[in-house]
């Protein structure tokens, strides 16, 4: 079995998500929910909220 390469790196992938977080999920969290874990409408990504 072939060892797949990484498309990016731990770094850009943090980074990556931490853009894509700004940009299109922090503004829909509440300050409310400080640490729980948020996903979005269709379900697909989960993050943890740093705020």
């Amino acid at each position: 079995m072939a060892v797949r390469q990484r498309r990016y790196s731990k770094e850009e992938l943090a980074r990556r998500g931490q853009e894509l977080y700004e940009a299109s999920i922090r503004q829909q969290v509440e300050s409310g929910n400080t640490g729980k874990i948020v996903a979005n409408a269709n379900g697909q990504r989960q993050v943890k909220s740093p705020i």
